[in-house]
This record gives structure tokens, C-alpha cells and sequence, in this order.
């Protein structure tokens, strides 16, 4: 879990470079690298919890969907068609 604040750390482009824990720790980063680019850091705070009074979780029926039909039959045999068993064919062997 993150402990708040947060200092984070920015190159030239805006782009995250490190996140500190301490103030004084995203100092000294910026201090290191004063020669080698342009960084700057910005404190982030923990985020605000939502109030309870804006997201509203009630539920409110409006209409409800049709009960399931059913599905159709996987193949329809004509007449005159021989019906196959599906899987495999009896064993003789004997259960024990």
C-alpha cells in the first residue's frame, strides 16, 4: 500500500523519472542530475475518497428481459436418415 505524500519526480519531457518518499529525497535527485537534464517534482497527495451522496448504487428496475427461449436442435434428421449414436461404442470388458 502506498503511503501518501507521494513526491514525484519529472524529466524535461514530463515524463515520470522516480517516485520519492521524502521531499528531501526528490531534492537531492534533482540536485544529482542538475547537469545531466532539467528535472522537476510535483507532491502527490492521497487521493480523495468519493462522498456517498454522488454515486448512487440503488438499483431501479426499468424493464426486464424475456425469459430464455430455449436453443434450437443441434441438427435436424430427415426421415429417411439413420440415427447415430454419438461417443464411443460399448466396451465388452467387464466392470469390477
Amino acid at each position: 500500500m502506498t503511503k501518501y505524500p507521494v513526491y514525484r519526480v519529472f524529466d524535461e519531457k514530463g515524463e515520470q523519472y522516480a517516485d520519492c518518499g521524502r521531499e528531501r529525497t526528490a531534492q537531492n535527485l534533482i540536485l544529482v542530475n542538475q547537469y545531466v537534464q532539467k528535472l522537476t517534482y510535483r507532491r502527490i497527495d492521497a487521493p480523495k475518497p468519493i462522498n456517498p451522496e454522488t454515486v448512487d448504487v440503488s438499483v431501479t428496475p426499468i424493464e426486464e428481459l424475456p425469459g430464455q427461449q430455449g436453443l434450437p436442435k443441434a441438427v435436424d434428421r430427415l426421415p429417411f436418415e439413420p440415427e447415430e449414436e454419438l461417443g464411443l461404442p460399448q466396451s465388452n470388458s467387464i466392470e469390477f
